[in-house]
């Protein structure tokens, strides 16, 4: 068995950068060694704005890591999100070229790769090939085909690209801060990998990841991948709705909408006042706090509605049979999980990171699942081991078995 190192991941988010170091174990638990967070204003919507501001946050939190690990930020796998992240089901088809027409990994690698060949703009990349499953001489439900005899090999795939510009621009924000990137992983995938158990995924279920800038969703159904999304609504947005209707400053916003949350309907909040300092200095007023709450709750609809309404549109809206988790640091807003079963009519629940020891506390929140899901798909690719230990082919089932290097496409130097 190879020998377990540390790895590390970077979530470039659109307020902070996250940084995990954690020493993998032989059960899939992730030892947490050191994390480092460090804020930033350098992203806009998900896409970097301010490529040196960007970087020195990745370089204040990747020595703040390094210093609690002990253990060198020299190369790490970064999250990568943003409305540029685009991805489609696609399929393929190769000729068996195995001894006695059996399916060699060669084979399982060529049919993979031509799933990715779709028509795509000039300057997009492919990001990411989730293997969806396969067929051989038309029987499909075919889970592994390596070993199995035919003499043609279909594959099905749920394919991720992304500009070049967006994805090479976050590449130079982490190199910029001595840290080669081995990878870059679609967000919600990582958040997906840290968070989902197997029977959510089986059943299907929803991953809504809500960070600062924007906010991405991926859907499972019977354990691979259907459809993703962003959506322009995030904590930017709640944060400038309190600034802008209360007449007060962010960072007034931002503590209104820790305390008060999304809940209009809670009792006292008639006879609860909020204090907030008044745009341009001049003194304070006073609010009431459900004025606040129904700001929030009026955003958070918003959000909800515009996610719930795109998987109307591709008749997905039934497929969340296991429910939706939501993730990432708008989770930690109050009221949030009432108001998607509200509007989804499913079983919510906030998302955190699993299989973690070590240093779990501060890393536990619902904004630590795509570091640490990093970190999770980074060993599993190592191990060369399914992603989902079942029979039926789960999330991502042997796709860094099947396609090895060809992963490389999704970025690195």
């Amino acid at each position: 068995m190879a020998e377990l190192r540390p790895l590390i991941g970077i979530d470039v988010g659109s307020s902070a950068v996250s940084v995990l170091v954690a020493q993998p174990e032989e059960d899939d638990r992730l030892t947490v060694l050191g994390f480092g967070q460090a804020r930033h204003d350098g992203a806009r919507k998900g896409v970097i704005a301010d490529l040196d501001e960007v970087s020195e946050a990745v370089r204040s939190a990747a020595e703040e890591a390094e210093a609690m690990a002990n253990v060198p930020v020299e190369r790490a796998v970064v999250g990568i999100g943003g409305a540029s992240i685009q991805g489609l089901r696609s399929t393929a088809s190769v000729p068996v070229t195995g001894r006695d027409h059996t399916v060699t990994r060669e084979d399982e690698r060529r049919a993979l790769h031509a799933c990715a060949q779709m028509a795509i703009p000039a300057d997009y990349r492919v990001l990411d090939i989730i293997p969806c499953g396969y067929a051989i001489d038309g029987q499909d439900g075919v889970a592994h085909p390596v070993g199995m005899p035919g003499t043609r090999l279909d594959a099905s795939a749920f394919v991720l690209y992304t500009h070049k510009t967006h994805a090479e621009t976050v590449e130079q924000a982490v190199n910029r801060a001595s840290v080669a990137v081995s990878r870059l992983v679609y967000e919600p995938l990582a958040a997906a990998e840290a968070t989902l158990s197997r029977d959510e995924r089986d059943l299907g279920c929803l991953l809504l990841d809500i960070g600062y800038g924007s906010s991405e969703w991926i859907l499972f159904a019977e354990g691979v991948v259907v459809a993703s999304g962003c959506i322009g609504v995030a904590g930017r947005l709640f944060t400038s709705d309190l600034a802008t209707l209360l007449k007060t400053t962010t960072v007034a916003a931002e503590r209104v909408k820790r305390d008060v949350g999304a809940v209009p309907t809670r009792d006292g909040l008639d006879v609860e006042a909020i204090e907030v300092p008044a745009l341009g200095g001049a003194g304070h007023q006073v609010h009431n706090s459900r004025f606040a709450a129904e700001i929030l709750y009026e955003r958070g609809r918003d959000l909800l509605v515009r996610v719930h309404r795109a998987l109307a549109t591709e008749g997905l809206d039934r497929a969340p049979r296991a429910g939706v988790v939501v993730t990432g640091g708008g989770a930690r807003l109050e009221g949030l999980e009432e108001l998607a079963e509200e509007i989804f009519g499913y079983r919510v629940r906030v998302g955190t990171p699993r299989q973690i020891a070590g240093l779990t506390d501060p890393v536990a929140g619902p904004e630590w699942a795509v570091a640490c899901g990093l970190v999770h798909t980074q060993h599993r690719r190592q191990m060369r081991v399914p992603v989902m230990d079942d029979e039926k082919g789960g999330l991502l089932t042997r796709i860094r078995t099947a396609l090895g290097e060809l992963f490389e496409l999704g970025g690195g130097t």
